[in-house]
C-alpha cells in the first residue's frame, strides 16, 4: 500500500528484517536469529513477508505475517534457495536455486509446496521479477557469457533477452503498468 518499507539491516550486530513507515519512523526489528535475514519481499496484501534466511544453517525461503512474526520455513533443500519474489495475484513465489547445480528460477505455491524449476538452463539465472498483470517474469542471466535481462512468460516459454549488451545487467524491476523494465547495468 505505499505506507511502509521492509528493508536487512545490520544495525543491531546481524542481519534481520525490519519494518518502518515510508517516512522513515517508526522502524521495527521483525526477526530475531543468528543467521543472515534478507531479501524481504512483501506480499500484494501487504500482509506477509517472504525472505531469504540461514536461520537453519542453510539459505532457504521463509515467509511471516508482519502481525505474528512467526517465521515459517517453505524450502527445505540442501542447494541454496534466494530472492523470493510474490506473484501479484499471491498465489506463487517465485526465487532461485542451486538445486539443479546451478543457479535457476523457480516458481512455487506460497506454501512452499509444487516447486517447478521454470529456466532450466546450464547458465546462472536468477533474480525473479514478476510483471503486473502476473503473465510474464524477468529474471538476469549470464547464458549469453555475461549478465543480461530476460524475460519469459510465466508458464517459462518464450524466453528471451531484452538487453543484449557486453555490460552486466541486473536487478529488473517492472513498471506499475508493465510497459517497461528498469535494471542495473555497468
Amino acid at each position: 500500500d505505499g505506507q511502509r518499507i521492509a528493508f536487512n539491516s545490520d544495525r543491531d550486530g546481524d542481519w534481520e528484517i525490519y519494518v518502518m513507515d515510508a517516512d522513515g519512523d517508526n522502524p521495527r526489528r521483525l526477526t530475531s536469529s543468528s543467521g543472515q535475514d534478507s531479501n524481504p519481499a512483501w506480499s500484494p496484501d501487504g500482509q506477509r513477508i517472504a525472505f531469504y534466511s540461514e536461520r537453519d544453517g542453510n539459505g532457504e525461503v521463509y515467509v511471516m505475517d508482519i502481525d505474528r512474526m512467526a517465521p515459517r520455513r517453505l524450502t527445505n533443500n540442501p542447494a541454496g534457495d534466494c530472492g523470493p519474489a510474490w506473484s501479484p495475484d499471491s498465489q506463487r513465489i517465485a526465487f532461485h536455486s542451486e538445486r539443479d547445480g546451478n543457479y535457476e528460477v523457480y516458481v512455487m505455491d506460497t506454501d512452499g509446496k509444487n516447486p517447478r524449476n521454470l529456466t532450466n538452463n546450464p547458465a546462472r539465472d536468477g533474480r525473479a521479477s514478476w510483471s503486473p498483470d502476473g503473465q510474464r517474469i524477468a529474471f538476469n542471466s549470464d547464458r549469453d557469457g555475461n549478465w543480461e535481462i530476460y524475460v519469459m512468460d510465466a508458464d517459462r516459454k518464450n524466453q528471451r533477452n531484452l538487453t543484449n549488451h557486453p555490460g552486466r545487467d541486473t536487478a529488473a524491476v517492472w513498471s506499475p503498468d508493465g510497459q517497461r523494465i528498469a535494471f542495473v547495468s555497468q
